[in-house]
């Protein structure tokens, strides 16, 4: 009998997290050479050996607050289904250099079948031309789909497959929407789904942009991973299915590796708490800020405002910030480089982020923030539980210079609802 799943539903950022999907990242982070590391979206290469041992403190400790579903042990269930395995070769075929190599594919057992799709297929280099291609593989790896949260959504009972800005993650997509369907059995009407539409090739929409502020309110980053189209068909989409009022508003980041994502430099951690980048959210030269209104008709009226919070504030939620790097320009900068604004937030108030943003954690502390390596909690030493504001810690200086943070490496599934917000 078919184990049941847990039913995805997150209307909050900080709400009691219930079920996270992570991955554990493997060989192909080793994949990465100083060539190849641009390509594949990444500022530098890794050490496996040390990324390993820092995520395995985050999966360690998630697992004391929460269900943990790990993308390397559901994959091979999935795939055992011929159907499935079938479905998932036919949407990555695209990204596949060699039609023969996906005859290839179809012959390997699951657990082969799996390690392929997630750690690439090397080239065979069987003619001249191939012999002397710079390229190494004819299916590329998936160095960066620890970043889970990039690739996938929930939004109320909805899944969303995010549709990737760059082609060498698109399969990871893929994969995040057959474990919506076939591992949670999501129906159909209720994946949001872009990737392989021919006329939505223009679209791409990913996960660090899109914060779930209440049921009715979304805040998104129009980002060089994030367009206008992808919103624009995102509140259509959502409005054909729940009918109701809606609020977007929509922040526009620089288009800069600093600023992927929105959660680089705004983040809710609580209530009436948002880590936020002073420069870019508070500051004079303080980014632009669109509010997109939805009636119970479907009209849109859209405006710019002068202040995120300060619109929130008048909307009826007290939401104060707390600096990312503290009061410091240089701080400020180092630390949002470094993922210190991009905390997970496990419960409202209860978040946990990197331990080498020092400044970050100084400033959460003078917000009441209690500071506590993950270790003690993971050890029993400690519960979570005993604290009403919590920032605990891991090791993440390598994780760090991936590109992101805990919050890009946790894909909430489930959350308790939260009684208000503000």
């Amino acid at each position: 009998m078919k184990e049941k799943r847990s039913i995805p539903y997150i209307d909050s950022e900080i709400g009691e997290l219930e079920e996270v999907i992570v991955h554990t990242p493997g060989e192909e982070i080793e994949v990465m050479t100083p060539q190849t590391a641009e390509k594949l979206l990444y500022n530098d290469i890794l050490p496996l050996s040390v990324v390993e041992k820092e995520h395995s403190v985050l999966k360690s400790f998630l697992k004391t607050v929460s269900n943990v579903i790990d993308v390397k042990d559901v994959l091979p269930e999935i795939v055992e289904n011929s159907e499935a395995r079938r479905g998932i070769l036919s949407e990555i075929e695209g990204g596949v250099n060699l039609p023969d190599r996906i005859e290839e594919l179809k012959t390997l057992d699951s657990g082969e079948f799996c390690r392929i799709i997630i750690e690439g297929l090397k080239s065979l280099k069987s003619n001249l031309t191939a012999f002397l291609s710079e390229e190494e593989f004819d299916y590329f790896p998936l160095p960066n789909l620890y970043f889970t949260r990039d690739s996938a959504m929930v939004f109320r009972d909805f899944g969303i497959a995010g549709t990737m800005a760059y082609r060498v993650r698109k399969s990871e997509s893929i994969l995040m929407k057959n474990i919506f369907s076939r591992y949670y059995s999501l129906p159909e009407d209720k994946i949001l789904f872009y990737n392989n539409s021919a006329e939505e090739n223009s679209i791409s929409l990913e996960g660090g942009d899109f914060l779930v502020f209440n049921p009715n309110t979304i805040i998104i980053g129009l980002s060089e991973r994030t367009s206008t189209g992808a919103v624009d068909l995102l509140m259509e989409r959502l409005f054909q299915k729940l009918g109701e009022e809606m609020t977007v508003y929509c922040v526009l980041l620089p288009k800069k590796r600093a600023t992927i994502h929105l959660d680089m430099v705004f983040n809710i951690i609580n209530r009436n708490e948002a880590l936020v980048y002073e420069p870019y959210i508070c500051g004079v030269n303080k980014l632009r800020f669109l509010k997109i209104k939805i009636d119970k008709y479907g009209n849109k009226n859209i405006k710019e405002i002068d202040s995120l919070l300060n619109d929130l504030n008048k909307s009826g939620y007290k939401i104060d910030p707390v600096f990312c790097g503290g009061d410091d320009p240089i701080k400020q900068q180092r630390e949002q480089w470094m993922s210190g604004n991009n905390f997970f937030a496990f419960a409202p108030g209860k978040i946990i982020g990197y331990d080498c943003n020092s400044a970050t954690l100084a400033s959460l502390e003078r917000s009441g923030y209690s500071v506590k390596p993950a270790e003690l909690f993971i050890r029993g030493k400690e519960k979570t539980s005993d604290y009403s504001k919590l920032a605990v810690t891991i090791p993440g200086t390598e994780l760090a210079r991936g590109g992101g943070g805990v919050r890009c490496m946790t894909m909430p599934v489930r959350r308790k609802k939260i009684d208000r917000m503000g």
